[in-house]
């Protein structure tokens, strides 16, 4: 079976399918046989295997990267948005049909049987395999039944590497975040960090990254730079939607709400090239392209609305040439009609009018990879995925494939069901030739060979991978081996001290080094590193502190717990006492005849009492709104008060309260705290004194 590493991401756009690429060309270069894997894409750029099925086009390019033929078992569920709710679900290259989101969420458990069998096929095959997630790990809202993120990686036992983007900012806080939403064994299996697209100078990271590690308690393994690098990979491809090339002619794509495959256009980039979505935005193009949708019908409304259906004809009539591919050559027909159905409603629209074309929907599926000669004389090669049924009813075919009349031409519009049809490079030019001669101009175009392009952008991602990432770190993790735990225990008498050493190298805030062994104290008793932070500390107040304890003062708390956990010994030693109320019988009996708290009884009795003391409150937050009380009416003055009770009601308010009185306070604020707490800094303020 393969060797396995996943890619996750904080949130969708975080790089994971351009690692993913990444990490397959540096394994295939390296030697071994690779493939991707995503359980489950949702995506509206699909691909048609040879075999006939549909995959998502992300997993085609990882498949590329790889250097292997793509195939259906690299994704096996495939999600196609037709609404804003629902989506056509694929399942092993077959669409099962359409579904709204709630009830393909209570589908999609059924669904695990045939990705664990697609997963121990592919495996079978491969030395490594490298899976993609979708989205982040840590949509809470989402993770019952989890078939795409850390539920695939507990099907396969994957370890994680988990990727934020830096480019949109508040990367720490995603990183983090998502480790710190997940529950123990999930955050187990990260392990190893990325962060994605920065821009600028490493060196000022590394006060982040060394912060990071010690909260996630794993390394990162890479900074990846924003590189140059042009490549299809799902995250880009939204992005491609705002691209604009300058070039010697002026393409035009129409940018469809829905419109679905647009790696079909990247062919055309090189020779000027930009996405319009309304008539002020298309001008006088040389070339309009319309490519494909997955609502036809929805789309031919919109082009009426925007105005653009007439826009388009007029230019159309001047001679603008027009190509249409699947979705797009439906448009430029006279109607479209779905009479079963299909597209979410029955329904019949005029199209364009720009070919004698008429088409329907059915419930059918064509899907297959094609190979012909078009009009021109020239190879083409692509792929078919639709199901409108076209009748041509005039004009030239397209082209012709295995025997059959594919597609219409009539004057200066074409249009064709293939996708990637210029990715021919004789076809291409020989098109865009004309283009160029009907505008005057010479077609001196330097010619790319897309397959050639395509890998030498693969082999400058791989490049970047080598250069940015611990590849070392990377395949010790994919060995996914378990620790070899060999117990080495402390001495009882050395267990504190390795402890404290353990605290100190974890800690990533500056304490001040006065409250520093007070800190290191609490989060010792508690294994809890927020106190790092959660600790507030009045101005000089330790010093005060140890300085009274010195002369003698006692510490009164409002526990037993609390008493029975601080250091008598070494307060004994100076004269003072741990004292508490809380049992005495004539608090029980004040408290009783007041109709009030024990713990406010035992802060009357404090007031009372001669001397110097500090008082520590590990329970009772009305112990504090007490004290509070008996200082604004001058009747107690502690040396020092600990405000550490722990709950959910009062807690916050009444430590707010008692660190805006006038004496000095340690406040752990938040709901936490405890009578060990309250112990814990009384012992680190005795300790420090010795």
């Amino acid at each position: 079976m393969a060797k396995v590493i996943m890619v996750q991401g904080t949130m969708s756009n975080a790089g994971k399918s351009i690692i993913t690429a990444g990490l397959l060309r540096v394994f295939a270069q390296d030697g071994y046989k690779v493939a991707p894997f995503k359980s489950q894409n949702m995506a509206l750029n699909s691909f048609i295997t040879k075999e006939g099925l549909e995959m998502g086009r992300a997993q085609v390019v990882q498949a590329e990267a790889a250097g292997v033929e793509p195939d259906v078992l690299m994704n096996p569920i495939l999600l196609k948005p037709n609404s804003d709710t629902g989506s056509q679900v694929i399942v092993m290259g077959k669409p099962i049909g359409n579904m709204k989101a709630k009830e393909y969420f209570k589908y999609k458990k059924q669904l695990i049987p045939t990705i664990k069998e697609a997963y121990n096929k592919l495996a079978e095959k491969y030395d490594i395999i490298v899976i993609e997630g979708a989205g982040s790990p840590a949509e809470i809202n989402l993770k019952s039944d989890d078939i795409v993120n850390m539920g695939m990686a507990e099907m396969v036992d994957a370890p994680v590497i988990l990727v934020g983007d830096i480019d949109r900012g508040g990367v720490f806080a995603q990183l983090y975040g998502t480790v710190e939403l997940l529950p123990y064994n999930e955050k187990k299996r990260i392990k190893g960090i990325v962060i994605n697209k920065f821009r600028g100078d490493k060196a000022i990271l590394e006060n982040g990254i060394t912060m990071l590690e010690k909260k996630c308690h794993t390394p990162v393994v890479g900074v990846v730079p924003y590189g140059n690098i042009d490549i299809d990979d799902e995250d880009s491809l939204a992005s491609r939607l705002e691209n604009k090339t300058v070039g010697a002619i002026d393409i035009a794509v129409i940018r469809l709400p829905k419109l679905s495959n647009f790696t079909d256009f990247s062919p055309l980039e090189q020779y000027g090239m930009r996405y319009v979505s309304n008539v002020k935005e298309l001008g006088k193009p040389d070339l309009i392209v319309l490519g494909g949708t997955k609502n036809t019908i929805a789309d031919m409304k919109w082009l009426n609305e925007t105005g653009l259906k007439s826009a388009i004809q007029k230019l159309a009539e001047n001679g603008t040439d027009i190509f249409g591919i699947c979705g797009g050559y439906q448009l430029m027909g006279q109607k479209i009609t779905d009479s079963e159905g299909v597209e979410n409603g029955i329904d019949t629209i005029e199209g364009l009018g720009l070919l004698p074309v008429e088409t329907d929907f059915y419930m059918e599926k064509t899907t297959r990879q094609v190979t012909g000669v078009a009009h021109n004389g020239e190879k083409i090669t692509g792929y078919e995925i639709h199901q409108g049924q076209s009748v041509v009813k005039g004009g030239q075919a397209f082209s012709e494939i295995e025997g059959r009349k594919e597609g219409c031409v009539l004057n200066n519009c074409v249009g064709t069901y293939v996708h990637g049809v210029f990715d021919e490079t004789g076809f291409r030019e020989s098109y865009i030739k004309k283009i160029f001669d009907k505008k005057g101009i010479s077609f001196d175009v330097k010619t790319i060979d897309i397959e050639e392009y395509k890998n030498s952008q693969y082999d400058k991602l791989a490049d970047i991978i080598r250069e940015n990432m611990d590849m070392d770190k990377i395949y010790e993790i994919l060995e996914n081996k378990e620790t070899d735990y060999t117990p080495q225990f402390v001495l009882p008498k050395d267990i504190e001290a390795r402890s404290m050493e353990i605290i100190e190298s974890e800690m990533i805030t500056e304490v001040p080094e006065e409250y520093k062994p007070i800190v290191k104290r609490a989060i010792h008793t508690t294994a809890d590193f927020d106190y790092e932070t959660s600790l507030y500390f009045s101005p000089n107040c330790v010093e005060q502190a140890r300085e009274a304890i010195k002369r003698g003062a006692s510490i009164i708390t409002d526990t037993n717990m609390a008493k029975a956990g601080i250091n008598k010994r070494v307060l004994g030693k100076y004269g003072g006492e741990v004292l508490c109320f809380m049992a005495d019988e004539d608090i029980a009996k004040r408290a009783k005849e007041n109709g009030t708290t024990r713990a406010v009884a035992s802060m009357e009795k404090a007031s009372e009492l001669e001397g110097e003391y500090i008082i520590a409150v590990g329970n009772a937050p009305t112990a504090l709104i007490k004290l509070k009380e008996l200082i604004e009416e001058n009747r107690i003055k502690p040396v020092l008060i600990i405000a550490v009770p722990v709950g959910f009601v009062n807690v916050v308010e009444a430590k707010e309260i008692i660190s805006k009185c006038n004496v000095p306070v340690i406040v752990a604020r938040g709901r936490k705290g405890g009578s060990n707490l309250a112990a814990a800094i009384c012992n680190g303020i005795l300790y420090g004194i010795e």
